[in-house]
């Protein structure tokens, strides 16, 4: 048995207990194991288990195996703990871009973030559902490419997010994109006519409370400005287009 004090540490980091990390490490070293055999393994107690079961599943370190009737648990390659680490770290990163926001737009002039990389344009979807407040609206002009790509950029707890919220969303797109998008009662898709465009421009605007978004996928580049005047502006705009298109 490897020593297990130094990599708990480590564990502790991500916000895993002694415990969690304990069985974590376990099924490291054993492998796939049942929650009888956890609990010999480890001298825990069954309920203790339990009790660290679900942050260790929905954390993606434990993955959930059925056997029948029967459960098992093997735990997740270890570079899941470098992307939860790298994912606390965005939020964290995001909470404070939202305290200069908000201390930035005392003045009341716009507020202006560009940023490159995949993982900032992950932190756009993040701002929309930890920005808004339950049952808001938000707006969405898409022209990506594909939408399957596009989804991939989307941060782990983002639609649980937006649907414990339960966020409504009004979207325009293209009709190949609209295909790949299941009917949601609290989404309402207009298409964008083919003969006028294939809209495929790989950007997407998104409006959300006193926010713009652009995203282009193409060189995963994304910008929010954050102004009051300009947002109500920009969603009169997309209000107004969504109802010609409508007609």
């Amino acid at each position: 048995m490897f020593h297990m004090d130094k990599y708990i540490g480590i564990l502790k980091a991500i916000w895993v207990g002694e415990h969690g990390a304990k069985i974590y490490l376990l099924l490291l070293e054993h492998g796939e194991q049942s929650i009888a055999e956890l609990t010999k393994i480890s001298g825990m107690h069954r309920v203790e288990i339990y009790r660290q079961l679900p942050y260790l599943l929905d954390s993606g370190l434990v993955i959930e195996v059925n056997k029948g009737k029967r459960k098992n648990y093997i735990a997740a390659h270890p570079h899941t703990i470098q992307d939860i680490h790298s994912a606390q770290i965005s939020e964290q990163e995001i909470h404070i871009e939202q305290l200069v926001e908000k201390y930035s737009t005392l003045d009341n002039k716009p507020r202006v973030i560009y940023r490159e990389w995949k993982k900032w344009v992950a932190a756009v979807f993040s701002d929309i559902v930890n920005s808004l407040e339950a049952w808001e609206i938000f707006y969405r002009i898409s022209s990506e490419k594909d939408v399957q790509v596009a989804s991939s950029y989307l941060p782990k707890d983002y639609r649980k997010k937006r649907d414990e919220k339960q966020l409504e969303r009004y979207v325009i797109m293209s009709e190949s994109g609209a295909k790949d998008k299941l009917p949601r009662l609290e989404r309402e898709i207009i298409t964008i006519p083919p003969e006028f465009d294939d809209f495929t421009d790989n950007v997407s605007l998104t409006l959300y409370g006193n926010k713009i978004a652009y995203i282009d996928f193409s060189t995963e580049t994304s910008i929010i400005i954050e102004h009051k005047a300009l947002a109500d502006f920009h969603q009169k705009m997309f209000r107004m287009l969504y109802v010609s298109l409508r007609n």
